[in-house]
């Protein structure tokens, strides 16, 4: 992303108001090209421009919205409003679509002749040319300023070019070999834009269901904190999205028991603002002391890690800890189980369990399972 604020509201009000009026102006050549030559799927096409147009009035609502400042009731911003607008905007793509096989089937049942004209045909080809240059410059912008509403509207304005050169292709056609295509290329068309309207709400709906954080993203950040001196692993890393540019995540550093406490805050600290300025995530980090010397806990976690790859070969042990109460010894930790593993829970806390009473046979414990929520593509 470029930058937040008043930049990126800029940027994102330019793009709405410039759809705007290129949607409106488009809508109103069609209806009247249409109109005159009685073509339904003309018709049809220049309604799905005005129903751009008022998309293009909700992305701005978005973007005036999302750029509203933190308050008492909402700490975390407003961010998500722009999340809400692109989702609006994948409905009435949907909507669209529907309204487009609905004219494409009144148009087989009662078809009507289409009166073909030359200005028609520049009408249609000017409006797929003009749509293609929108979907190029939503693309640019909404990947500049990292924008889901407007990169679904780049997606729309895409499903619209290829709707308009099909009915621009289906009149020639019709024209050159007197068939009636009409109809059929309508319902051709709102196949397409049903499809697409299907899959943008799929996508901009993830964000706000809390859908796992981009592959790269995750990676990066943990390479940057497995690159820091003196961390010796990372684990139960998360990252919360709350709008473009208002992300945090929090992880598990393991360090070196025998580093002093005020030096590793240090580290932490500079860590955190390392990947703010890198990623824009604002990190919050515990810290979990490992010791290097030769302890029963690293004893137990070197025979855990020899053992369980009878399990998954995947499987890592982090937060061990042992405590003798009463003659009893109690093991208490966490164990990293990828998504993919098809062995029941329950089969693996008990093999867990008899994997620590190899060594400790009357040992009490407690086992916690933590599953990935980040991206595993």
């Amino acid at each position: 992303m470029e930058d937040g604020g008043k930049t990126r509201l800029a940027r994102g009000w330019r793009a709405s108001m410039l759809g705007m009026a290129c949607n409106i102006a488009l809508f109103a050549a069609k209806l009247l090209v249409g109109l005159a030559a009685g073509s339904v799927a003309v018709v049809a096409d220049g309604v799905n421009n005005l129903t751009d147009a008022a998309s293009n009035i909700i992305g701005f609502l978005g973007f005036k919205l999302a750029a509203r400042p933190a308050d008492a009731e909402h700490p975390y911003g407003h961010g998500r409003y722009e999340y809400l607008a692109g989702l609006t905007v994948a409905v009435l793509v949907l909507v669209a679509g529907v309204e487009l096989f609905r004219s494409g089937v009144e148009e087989l049942v009662h078809p009507t002749p289409v009166a073909f004209s030359w200005l028609l045909a520049a009408a249609l080809a000017v409006s797929a040319a003009v749509k293609l240059g929108m979907m190029i410059y939503y693309r640019r912008v909404g990947r500049a300023i990292g924008s889901e509403t407007l990169a679904a509207s780049a997606a729309d304005s895409r499903n619209d070019a290829i709707a308009t050169g099909a009915v621009l292709a289906g009149m020639l056609a019709s024209w050159r070999w007197n068939v009636a295509l009409d109809g059929v290329l309508a319902l051709a068309v709102a196949a397409f834009v049903l499809a697409s309207g299907v899959s943008l709400i799929r996508k901009t709906l993830d964000p706000l269901l809390g859908g796992k954080p981009s592959p790269a993203l995750v990676g990066r950040i943990r390479e940057q904190i497995l690159a820091c001196p003196g961390v010796l692993g990372t684990h139960d890393l998360m990252i919360h999205d709350y709008g473009p540019g208002r992300r945090f995540a929090s992880a598990h550093v393991e360090v070196p028991a025998e580093t002093d406490v005020m030096a590793t805050r240090e580290t932490l600290e500079g860590l955190a603002r390392a990947i703010l300025e890198a990623e824009g995530v604002q990190m919050l980090f515990q810290y979990d002391p490992i010791s290097g010397a030769d302890t029963a806990e690293n004893r137990l976690r070197e025979h855990l890690a020899g053992r369980m790859t009878v399990i998954d070969g995947r499987l890592t042990v982090h937060d061990l800890r042992l405590r003798r109460v009463d003659g009893v010894m109690h093991v208490k930790f966490d164990c990293f189980v990828p998504p993919d593993v098809t062995v029941p829970e329950a089969e693996i806390v008990r093999m867990l369990e008899n994997i620590v009473r190899e060594i400790y046979p009357d040992a009490v414990c407690a086992v916690t399972l933590d599953r990935d929520y980040m991206s595993a593509e």
